[in-house]
């Protein structure tokens, strides 16, 4: 893009109108700071654009329906309201505000269904709903009415009418649909990632003296196609910045807002609510989490019937192997999807700390976690008959950490997948290898020295470990702390990790 310049008027819709691939959406991106190597500077609401004071101020829809697909229309805004204004103290306002938006894209009798369950333009709608939750000063709509029939487009521009008349809402909405022209008070006509005007449809009319909008595009294109090849005289655009491409987008002055911390209790706990509530509609998400395990436990039981005290050499271990897997392989997967969906594009957009999203994922599965690892301990201490001297709750602790490591491991690996099939391919990079090397099928020091020094700084090894000291011993040793102070010292410094992945801004 190039020395972009213009201006986004509070109460009034400007319209961003340009072919495919013109660089429509890249600018809209940039408005509400989801761009990454933005050169340059670009303005909006008196700040640097993606600054965290404007997370709160600008309402951004994504292209495509960016919402949870496995919660109602209700859940979806009740957690976008929790992020924008968190805390019991605005419980009563989030309600008004969940309630005024459903009816703002008359979804009230959608409210308690499935938005997966819903058709495309409803979709949209829900999406819509979200940015219309904190009251934005500025919204900002990637192609909003794509794929919409005549009718609910006709409702939707009637809505942002009103939005601009009665609230006094900046709009800046983008289309390749020429007609949509004419329902903007102002227009920015974009082509090849520049813009070749700015003004109102009457303006522009009768400056190429064209009777549409249409026409005076393609006037204008070319005009600006002869002045490219024309053989001599000046460029009609700026030089670029030394450092980048100016660019600047005004509207209403700044009325201020606190930047959001990097952890929030409430936006935190309200992640974890939301990501369990997820679960309670994933029925076979749930049974991989807490059935899967025990009955991987129960088989092994009953393959080893035949081998006294080989089961009781392996089980304790396996209590913390499985866990660590199934939460791995989910975590990676549901965090994946987040990125995949759009809705942690939007998420990154809004008031939510890097820390609270990890955070709330961690607690979710956490507590997931103690009831897998609780399930499969008591089925095999009580009902299959592991031989532990040590205390059952000791080898539950074991179990939850294990559960918690492989969360943490999750969230970091999806940073880098680009599909779910990628995510399971990160297993054998990453679970196998520690899974050979722990100590469960060769004592850790019979390994070659190279192998045994790498068993050494993995921290399966220490939870094998840490199993095998609660099987055989009635007291809590001092290795046995040892042990699970680097399992959970791991768990904690991946989840660190996982968040200082976390980009708000991508490519």
């Amino acid at each position: 893009m190039r020395s972009l310049d213009f201006t986004v008027p509070s109460g009034s819709i400007t319209g961003l109108l340009g072919p495919s691939g013109c660089g429509k959406t890249t600018l809209m991106r940039a408005v509400a700071g989801t761009q990454d190597k933005v050169t340059g500077t670009l303005d909006v609401l008196g700040h640097p654009a993606g600054d965290p004071a404007l997370r709160p101020r600008i309402g951004y829809v994504t292209q495509a329906p960016s919402v949870y697909t496995d919660l109602t229309v209700r859940q979806n805004l009740d957690y976008f309201a929790a992020v924008l204004h968190p805390g019991r103290a605005h419980r009563d306002a989030r309600r008004a505000a969940v309630t005024r938006a459903i009816g703002d894209v008359d979804l009230t009798s959608h409210a308690d269904a499935l938005a997966g369950a819903l058709s495309g333009g409803q979709r949209s709608r829900v999406s819509l709903a979200v940015a219309l939750l904190g009251t934005p000063e500025l919204l900002v709509l990637d192609e909003p009415t794509v794929g919409l029939d005549p009718v609910l487009r006709r409702d939707l521009w009637n809505l942002f009418h009103r939005l601009a008349a009665e609230r006094g809402t900046a709009l800046l909405i983008s289309s390749h649909v020429m007609d949509e022209a004419e329902r903007c008070h102002r227009l920015l006509l974009m082509r090849d990632g520049q813009i070749l005007a700015e003004d109102t449809p009457d303006a522009l009319r009768h400056r190429t003296g064209t009777g549409t909008v249409e026409e005076a595009f393609l006037h204008l294109v070319d005009e600006h196609l002869a002045d490219e090849t024309a053989p001599s005289g000046p460029s009609p655009h700026p030089a670029p910045h030394p450092g980048g491409l100016p660019m600047t987008a005004t509207a209403p002055p700044a009325t201020g807002s606190a930047p959001a911390r990097p952890l929030t209790p409430s936006r935190t706990t309200a992640t974890a609510a939301r990501v369990l509530r997820q679960l309670t509609h994933d029925p076979r998400t749930i049974a991989l989490l807490v059935i899967v395990p025990v009955l991987l436990i129960t088989l092994l039981r009953y393959v080893f019937d035949g081998a006294a005290g080989t089961f009781d050499a392996i089980g304790a271990s396996l209590l913390g192997i499985f866990p660590l897997i199934t939460m791995f392989l989910v975590t990676s997967i549901a965090t994946l999807r987040e990125r995949t969906s759009g809705t942690l594009e939007r998420l990154l957009a809004l008031p939510l700390g890097k820390g609270d999203l990890i955070a709330g994922y961690a607690l979710a599965f956490g507590a997931v976690a103690v009831l897998q690892s609780a399930l499969a301990t008591a089925v095999s201490v009580w009902l299959l008959g592991l031989d532990v001297v040590g205390s059952p709750w000791l080898l539950l602790l074991v179990a939850l950490l294990d559960a918690l490591l492989g969360t943490a491991l999750g969230l970091f690996v999806s940073a880098f997948a680009a599909s779910e099939f990628q995510a399971v391919q990160f297993m054998p990079a990453v679970i196998f290898p520690q899974l050979l090397l722990c100590g469960l099928f060769t004592p850790r020091e019979a390994m070659h020295p190279v192998l045994e020094a790498i068993s050494n700084v993995l921290p399966m090894s220490y939870a094998v470990d840490g199993m095998n000291q609660v099987l055989h011993h009635p007291e809590i040793t001092g290795d046995f702390v040892r042990d699970i102070a680097v399992v959970a010292g791991s768990a904690l410094l991946v989840l660190c990790l996982g968040a200082i992945t976390l980009r708000r801004r991508t490519p």
